[in-house]
C-alpha cells in the first residue's frame, strides 16, 4: 500500500536530484510515491517456481528496482510459465538458491538490515557480509583459525579464503578493485598446489545420499554422463533440462548397487535436491541431505599421494587407487571415504569424514 510522503524528510534529497536535472524544476512533480519495499539477504530478486510446489511461481524481493525491471521480469516470468524456459540464465536469482536457514526471522532481520545499506554502496570484490555470521562452522574451523585463516561467508558457512602468515592479523586492509594485501598469501598457496601439496576445507559443499533400488537408474536418467557404472567409482557430470541447458555441475559416487553419494556446489543445495526429488517421484529412491553430517577435506597437488600414503596403511599407488576410484580408508583411528578426483590439473583426493 501507499504511505503518505514526508516532504520535510524528502525535500533535501529531491532538491539535489532536481539540481542535477535542472529542467525537472520547471516541470514540477505530479506524484511522489512512498510505499514499503522488500529487500532480500543477498540483494538479489526471488524469482521462479517454488521448490515445494509445482506451477507456483514467485517474483518478489526486487530490492527497490521493481519498476525499473518490471518489464524484463514480466517477460521472463511469462516465458517460464508458458514454455518452462525463462529464456535467460537465472541462476543468480532463482528462488531455489535460498536455503532453509535464510527463512529464519532472526537471520532475515539481522542480514537484511546490512543488505539494505549496501544498495547504494560500492560493491567491492572479496567483500563478505558481516552480519548473521558464525552460525555454520566446519569441524576444522578452530584449527583453520589457529593457522591464520581469513573467513568469508560461503552460503552461511565460515569458509577459509586465505591464510595470513604468523604474526599478521588476517584482515582485508582496504577494499578496492586492485590488488589486495592478501594476494601474496594467495600466490604462495597457488605455488604450493602446483609444486607441493595443499589441504582445503570444503565442508560447505552440498552432499546427498541417494538410496533405493531405483536410485541408480534415476540418477542415470538425470545425468548427462553415465553414473550407474561399477561400484566405488566417482563420475563428474552435469544435469541438463529438457532444453539442453545446464542446471547443475556435480559428482556422483557409486558406493553400492543402491547407494550413491552426490556432491554439488554450496549454492545449489535446494536446486539439486528439487531436481532429484521431482525426477524420483513414484520411484524407490530416497534423497537425504547429509551436508552437515560430513566434513570434507581436499588434498591436492603433485605430492598429495606422498602425504596420503604417510597417513594410511592402504596402498595409494596409481595401480591400487586409480583416478575416479572411491573407497573407505583408515586414517589414525578413523575411517573416511576417500575419492581420487581433482580439478586443479594435479594429483588430488577428497576425504569425506
Amino acid at each position: 500500500g501507499e504511505i503518505q510522503p514526508d516532504w520535510d524528510r524528502m525535500g533535501p534529497f529531491l532538491e539535489k536530484a532536481m539540481n542535477r536535472v535542472p529542467v525537472s524544476m520547471t516541470i514540477g512533480l505530479k506524484k511522489l510515491f512512498c510505499g514499503p519495499e522488500s529487500f532480500t539477504p543477498d540483494l538479489r530478486p526471488i524469482v521462479g517456481e517454488a521448490p515445494e510446489l509445482k506451477n507456483y511461481f514467485v517474483c518478489a524481493g526486487l530490492n527497490s528496482i521493481g519498476i525499473l525491471t518490471g518489464g524484463g521480469m514480466g517477460r521472463l516470468m511469462s516465458n517460464w510459465i508458458m514454455t518452462g524456459d525463462p529464456g535467460y540464465d537465472i541462476t543468480g536469482f532463482n528462488i531455489d538458491r535460498l536455503q532453509v536457514y535464510q527463512s529464519n526471522p532472526e537471520y532475515r532481520k539481522t542480514r537484511t538490515v546490512e543488505s539494505l545499506g549496501m544498495v547504494y554502496k560500492c560493491h567491492y570484490p572479496y567483500k563478505s557480509p558481516e552480519t548473521a555470521r558464525g552460525a555454520k562452522k566446519s569441524p576444522f574451523h578452530d584449527r583453520l583459525a589457529a593457522a591464520g585463516a581469513y573467513f568469508k561467508d560461503v552460503s552461511g558457512w565460515e569458509g577459509a579464503d586465505w591464510y595470513a602468515p604468523p604474526g599478521v592479523e588476517p584482515k582485508i586492509e582496504k577494499h578496492s578493485f586492485g590488488r589486495h594485501n592478501f594476494w601474496p598469501y594467495w600466490e604462495a598457496e597457488h605455488k604450493a598446489a602446483r609444486e607441493g601439496v595443499i589441504l582445503m576445507d570444503m565442508s560447505f559443499m552440498c552432499k546427498f545420499l541417494v538410496q533405493g533400488k531405483d536410485a541408480g537408474a534415476a540418477l542415470d536418467y538425470i545425468s548427462a554422463n553415465s553414473v550407474n557404472g561399477p561400484a566405488n567409482t566417482i563420475t563428474y557430470t552435469q544435469w541438463l533440462n529438457k532444453f539442453g541447458k545446464l542446471e547443475a555441475d556435480l559428482t556422483v559416487t557409486k558406493l553400492g548397487d543402491e547407494k550413491f553419494f552426490v556432491v554439488v556446489t554450496d549454492t545449489q543445495l535446494r536446486h539439486a535436491e528439487t531436481i532429484m526429488r521431482r525426477n524420483m517421484e513414484g520411484k524407490h529412491a530416497f534423497v537425504t541431505d547429509v551436508t552437515g553430517a560430513y566434513g570434507q577435506l581436499n588434498i591436492q597437488g603433485p605430492k598429495s599421494r606422498e602425504l596420503m600414503q604417510a597417513l594410511t596403511s592402504v596402498d595409494m599407488s596409481n595401480e591400487a587407487f586409480p583416478f575416479r576410484h572411491a573407497r573407505e580408508i583408515d586414517i589414525g583411528f578413523a575411517r573416511v571415504l576417500c575419492v581420487r578426483i581433482t580439478y586443479l590439473g594435479e594429483l588430488g583426493y577428497e576425504l569425506y569424514i
